[in-house]
């Protein structure tokens, strides 16, 4: 029988450590392998691998641990798990101000609260089976220890290059861009700080995280050390905050809708009072999303238009029309409810005379 390569799948929060852990690990002689797996897809290409043990890194997103170690027993691989855990307060608040932590609901940006819940059964189902779980804030505290106690359970010794200062991702197989200039950074105390960053969470955020995650604050000792507002609920997920409408990259914090709402919601209401025709340009999703937002807040939509009109259109039982309607509307406030195709629609706002800053409000401002 053909013994099987020895694959070490390690897993956790995003904003939980994971990343830090990993570059550790990969300095060990022996392994090679995955900085950090994409969130969205498993790596099934490792040929660049030569090590003798195989290390992935994932962050519990679209997958739980289970089902990706499945894959890769399928393909062949002894799969050894690891799971990283950091308090729970302290990843959320890490990672909803990324770019990557966008509360969606597709499968690359999914729910935060689904990721957090995903990894929880991890948590769970490690604790049943006695898997090695590493404590992130033990890492930071004493790397050597946290290494040393994970190894035990895992197909190596711990080797003291593994505490090494100096950065080596070039010897890495499977590096990303942002990993790279991350992992550079790591001897510069980057570890130290991760740990200590303050932020603000919504109430909702930290009631929800001190129930759900009761069973793990009193294992570690968790509490939350961030400050609480109680005027913001941003539990809920937001269906247009996701990379497929506003892009890949940093940049896209500038163009978060959930971002942009309360100003579009004020713009609305004083045009509305100000008996300002709100008109809504676009009747696909994000059109309807908006116009059923707008009438949550008490604004009347004077009507949806949109370029392929057809005669008797409607859009929950707003009635839709040609780009021509805006010549019958006197100073309407128009809101342009679309992602890819924005501009064209300013510039067809232009050619009716409304391409003025106080006429209209687009995702892309």
């Amino acid at each position: 029988m053909t013994q099987r390569q020895p694959l070490i799948l390690a897993t956790g929060l995003q904003s939980g450590g994971t990343t830090v852990v990993s570059h550790s690990f990969l300095k060990h002689p022996e392994l090679d392998g995955i900085l950090d797996m994409a969130s969205d897809r498993i790596e099934m290409n490792l040929a660049r691998v030569s090590a003798p043990v195989v290390w992935v890194k994932m962050t519990t997103i679209a997958f739980r641990w289970e089902e990706v170690a499945a894959v890769y027993e399928q393909q062949g691989y002894e799969v050894y798990p690891l799971l990283i855990v950091r308090n729970p307060f302290d990843a959320w608040a890490s990672l909803k101000h990324k770019w990557y932590g966008l509360n969606g609901v597709t499968a690359e940006d999914p729910p935060l609260m689904l990721r957090f819940s995903r990894f929880l059964k991890d948590w769970l189902q490690f604790k049943q089976h006695g898997w090695p779980v590493m404590c992130f804030e033990d890492f930071v505290a004493n790397p050597e220890a946290a290494l040393n106690k994970a190894c035990e359970a895992l197909p190596i010794e711990f080797n003291a290059a593994m505490l090494e200062a100096k950065s080596n991702v070039d010897d890495i197989a499977y590096v990303s861009e942002s990993n790279a200039s991350f992992a550079e950074n790591l001897s510069q105390g980057v570890v130290g700080n991760v740990a200590k960053r303050i932020a603000t969470l919504a109430e909702d955020e930290v009631n929800w995280l001190q129930t759900t995650f009761s069973q793990m604050i009193d294992e570690f000792g968790y509490s939350n050390r961030h400050g609480v507002d109680v005027s913001r609920r941003e539990l809920a997920p937001n269906p247009f905050d996701s990379r497929r409408y506003l892009g890949f990259g940093p940049q896209v914090l500038a163009k978060k809708v959930s971002a942009k709402l309360p100003s579009l919601i004020n713009a609305c209401t004083e045009a509305h009072t100000l008996k300002r025709p709100v008109v809504i340009y676009g009747k696909g999703d994000f059109g309807e999303y908006l116009l059923t937002l707008l009438n949550e807040h008490g604004v009347e939509v004077n009507c949806v238009i949109d370029t392929y009109a057809t005669e008797k259109d409607s859009l929950l039982h707003v009635s839709v029309f040609p780009p021509d309607k805006l010549n019958t509307l006197d100073n309407p406030f128009v809101v342009v409810a679309s992602f890819m195709h924005a501009s064209s629609i300013v510039d067809t706002l232009s050619e009716y005379g409304k391409a003025l800053p106080s006429m209209y409000w687009t995702v892309g401002d």
